[in-house]
Formats: C-alpha cells, sequence, structure tokens
C-alpha cells in the first residue's frame, strides 16, 4: 500500500523535477493529475551538457523542466510528411532549416525566422538534438513513439508567439513533426506536488 506524500514547501516548481511514475501534481481550481510518463532528456553541445524533463499526465497535458523554465502544454497537433505545413517547416529551405543556418551565420537575432500556425505567427526560438532515457508507457503521439537511441536523430525545437511571447510551441521532428502548445507555469498554478512513495519511509 502507498501514500500520497506533499515533496514539501520548498518550491513546488522545482519539484516537479522529481516526479515519476504515479507521482501527482494539483493544479489550482482544477484537480490532481497522475504523472504517466518522463523523458530525462540531455543535449551534448560544444562540450557542455544540458538537462531536462518532459513529464506526460493522464489527461495527455506535458509538463517541462527545463532550464530556460517551466511550462505546460495542453494541446498537442501532428504534422505528417508531405502536407504543406511539413514542407514548410522541415523542407530543405524550410524554416528549420534557415534558422540553424542564420544562428550558425550570426544573422538570426537580425533576421528572425517566422511561421504561421492555425492563423497564428510564430518565431523559430531554439533547435536541437537529444538523448533520453524514458520511464512509462509513452503517449500515443506517432513522433515521441519515434524517438532513437541515435540522438543525431531526435530533433526537438522551440517557438513563441510574434505577438505574445508567453505562447510557446514544444517540437519534436523524427518522421513526422509533433508541436505541442502551452504557456510558462506560474509557481501559483502548482497548489502541491505528491509523490506516491510506500508507507513507513
Amino acid at each position: 500500500m502507498t501514500d500520497n506524500q506533499p515533496l514539501g514547501e520548498s518550491s513546488n516548481l522545482e519539484q516537479l523535477a522529481l516526479l515519476q511514475p504515479g507521482d501527482l501534481v494539483e493544479i489550482w481550481m482544477e484537480h490532481s493529475y497522475l504523472v504517466s510518463t518522463v523523458y530525462r532528456c540531455r543535449e551534448r553541445l560544444d562540450g557542455l551538457v544540458t538537462e531536462w524533463r518532459w513529464i506526460f499526465l493522464d489527461d495527455g497535458s506535458l509538463i517541462e523542466t527545463s532550464p530556460d523554465g517551466y511550462y505546460l502544454y495542453r494541446d498537442h497537433v501532428m504534422i505528417k510528411q508531405g502536407t504543406p505545413l511539413y514542407e514548410e517547416m522541415a523542407a530543405r529551405d524550410g524554416a528549420l532549416v534557415r534558422f540553424e543556418g542564420r544562428v550558425q551565420d550570426g544573422t538570426v537575432g537580425r533576421s528572425p525566422v517566422h511561421i504561421t500556425i492555425e492563423e497564428k505567427e510564430y518565431r523559430v526560438a531554439s533547435t536541437g538534438t537529444l538523448e533520453f532515457s524514458k520511464d512509462g508507457p509513452g503517449p500515443a503521439l506517432i513522433p515521441w513513439q519515434q524517438l532513437s537511441t541515435d540522438p543525431g536523430a531526435n530533433v526537438y525545437f522551440g517557438m513563441v508567439g510574434v505577438e505574445d511571447e508567453d505562447e510557446v510551441v514544444l517540437g519534436l521532428w523524427v518522421s513526422h513533426i509533433s508541436l505541442s502548445f502551452g504557456k510558462p507555469l506560474r509557481p501559483e498554478q502548482i497548489a502541491n506536488v505528491f509523490r506516491n512513495q510506500p508507507k513507513g519511509r
């Protein structure tokens, strides 16, 4: 038998990085959500290692805890290969490739890369590749199922709204593209975090 035990008062946002499948996250003015899957991610670049976590909840929501901050993504869309939006994003002259080129030649600050999705304009803000380990069954989204043991095959990217930079998008590009739409998490949104710990510990 187990008790759901609160992690403490230090910072509920910081405690999110400790979550494991079976734990609970209580969101203010909503209810408690069960953690279903945790991705522990790492990127190695120029000798530096960056680590972060992607945490799926039982309603399909995705929490990100990273050096850049804490984010909650509520909605997910898959962009299939061969569709116009996929080509606009991932073709040889697509937005992601143009962004990488401008980062390398130092012009991305003067010439940002924009893309329109469902009548909203977004700016590509970051790209990278990742290695990962996973606890839990994983979401049904096909690109997440296709993550590889080869870090170079796992491309992720971030976008922000042009009119409102609190509108954020997490992208995962493997064969198809998964887009997750969300906003930064505020400290007051996380009412409590509970670990599913055995009694007597």
